[in-house]
């Protein structure tokens, strides 16, 4: 009969308002191998973090093989048996992949100690067994990205731990050293290690995991066995998003959507959604994060704020020319990563008249590919291409003066700048005196309650008005394509619609827009093109009225086979 090893009550944990794990209580049994979904932004990592000591929990309690383990260090809680992963390895890469593992058990250059045989012979068993013994006298920065992966992991098993928390263990790792790896896992289960998994490929949890228990917005959404927490109607409204109507068809929500074409009027949201969307902006904390809205539609409704924005002599399309039905940008074959880790894997994907949107499940490589787009991310193969002309060396500077603007999931607004300040560096690059003036009072009009907080700093506006100033800053550029990263990332419902109708005015105002969102089922009212991916690699592309079947959709958004 097994007995819990881990178990966490009513565990919280708040940065500032946003509350990102609100009383969970989760037990994983000892000898098992328990996976952890959910959407991005659900609360994972931060309880990772938690229970592993590095965040120090505002509630509840976690307690370890019987003991309370609530609000120790990560050392202590190490060496009582519980360890963890993290998805990127940070190997000391001058010292060779033994010295890596031996130096698990040195307090430090000048310690003195000594490391008996008795872990040398141990260091030795686990690189044999997990098959990096022939890479045992190679220093670590020259290995590759899988097989850091096995180094990590064999650096905390020389703690010899009861159980290991591994987050996304087979991210950035090749089929055949991924299928090594939960080989390994299931070796290390059968010899009584307990494993707690956040993974986004969704077969993995399938293959390893006992039980399943799916996070959303901070809470424990349901938990079960692979079969029962995949095929659960709110599994799926958690992955892809709700819709204004739960019961409708994919078909019905495209249907409905604003994707035709941009000289069509533009319906205006409902008053009391507005209405609401101003009252939670004003009442909302300095949060950037704050969950407290992002209103972006001005206090005069969508409609008026349309029509501003779809004067074919806006100043906000300086640089786009006028729509020739060619993608003006263009990515083909992309590979990018970090350090060793290869996160997206050959995509070719291109921007379009109109939204196109990419989706995936977390962890896929759609913020990484919209970083290698914008020049953020170096690109290790492949090109990038700008209206015919080669930009796959060029930096995020470099290409916000070409026209390619990327708005960032955080905003990335300046809070010691006041909101005057944020909007003149967006529009540093223009020239004309006229032009930059025109396109401030433009997005003043757009924005009305930042007109009058253009003398106060970012970091003292509300969540609303914050994502409002990030808007706003990127079209003082001008640009003829935007990469917007999950704009509506962390926003209450009634504030979702009001952010992807800003999205489809940029369109209307002669831009091509790249859009990464998790709200799959919203998004697609308002897309042109899809592409989908898991893995790092192009699962999907078509037009949104190719997606009419939902099972379909799901199995391709979570990578299942």
């Amino acid at each position: 009969m097994t007995r819990p090893i881990l178990e966490t009550e009513e565990l919280t944990k708040r940065f500032g308002s946003l509350v990102a794990n609100d009383k969970l209580s989760v037990t994983v049994e000892e000898d098992t191998i328990h996976g952890i979904m959910g959407p991005n932004g659900s609360g994972k990592s931060t309880f990772f973090n938690t229970v592993t000591g590095f965040y120090r929990p505002d509630g509840g309690t976690v307690r370890f093989d019987g003991e309370d383990v609530t609000g120790w260090k990560p050392d202590e809680i190490a060496r009582r048996g519980l360890a963890r992963t993290f998805q990127i390895p940070s190997p000391f890469e001058d010292l060779t992949v033994r010295e890596n593992m031996l130096a698990v058990f040195t307090g430090g250059i000048r310690s003195g100690m000594r490391i008996s045989e008795e872990k040398r012979a141990r260091a030795d068993e686990l690189l044999e067994l997990l098959e990096i013994d022939h890479v045992a006298d190679q220093e670590a920065g020259g290995i590759s990205g899988g097989q850091e992966k096995l180094l990590e992991l064999g650096r905390i098993l020389m703690l010899e731990p009861a159980c290991v928390m591994l987050d996304e263990p087979t991210a950035g790792v090749n089929p055949s050293l991924r299928n090594r790896l939960l080989d390994h896992l299931e070796t290390l289960n059968d010899r009584g290690t307990t494993f707690v998994i956040i993974e986004h490929d969704m077969r993995v949890i399938a293959d390893v995991c006992d039980r399943v228990t799916v996070f959303n917005q901070g809470q424990v959404l349901v938990e079960g066995d692979f079969e029962s927490v995949t095929t659960d109607e709110r599994v799926r409204d958690a992955y892809l998003g709700g819709a204004a109507e739960h019961d409708a068809s994919l078909e019905t929500l495209i249907g409905e959507g604003s994707n035709a074409s941009a000289s069509e009027e533009v319906e205006a949201p409902d008053a009391g959604a507005a209405t609401d969307a101003g009252a939670t902006a004003a009442n909302a904390g300095a949060d950037p994060a704050s969950t407290g809205g992002a209103g972006v539609v001005p206090a005069g409704g969508a409609s008026e704020a349309a029509s501003a924005a779809a004067s074919s002599t806006s100043a906000l399309s300086g640089i786009g020319a006028e729509s020739d039905g060619e993608p003006w940008l263009v990515g083909e074959d992309l590979v990018s990563g970090y350090g060793n880790h290869r996160v997206v894997d050959g995509v070719s994907m291109e921007s379009r008249d109109g939204v196109t949107c990419v989706f995936g499940p977390n962890g896929s490589g759609k913020s990484t590919l919209l970083k290698t787009l914008a020049g953020v991310v170096p690109a290790w193969e492949g090109r990038v291409t700008h209206r015919g002309v080669d930009v796959t060396d060029n930096g995020p500077a470099e290409n916000v003066h070409r026209g390619v603007t990327m708005l960032p999931q955080d905003g990335g607004i300046f809070g010691d700048l006041t909101v005057r300040e944020n909007l003149l560096l967006g529009g540093y690059t223009v020239s004309d005196g006229a032009v930059r003036e025109e396109r401030f009072d433009e997005v003043l009009s757009s924005f009305p309650e930042l007109e009058g907080k253009l003398d106060e700093r970012g970091r003292s506006l509300s969540g609303g008005q914050q994502m409002m100033l990030s808007y706003g800053r990127a079209m003082m550029t001008g640009a003829e394509v935007y990469l917007l990263d999950e704009p509506s990332s962390g926003l209450a419902p009634s504030l979702i619609d009001q952010v992807f109708e800003m999205t489809r005015r940029l369109v209307e105002s002669g831009a091509q827009v790249v859009l990464i969102e998790q709200n799959v089922r919203e998004a697609l009212r308002i897309a042109d093109y899809v592409y989908i991916l898991a893995q790092g690699q192009l699962q999907f592309e078509g037009t949104p009225g190719d997606l009419t079947d939902e099972d379909d959709l799901v199995e391709l958004y979570l990578g299942l086979d």
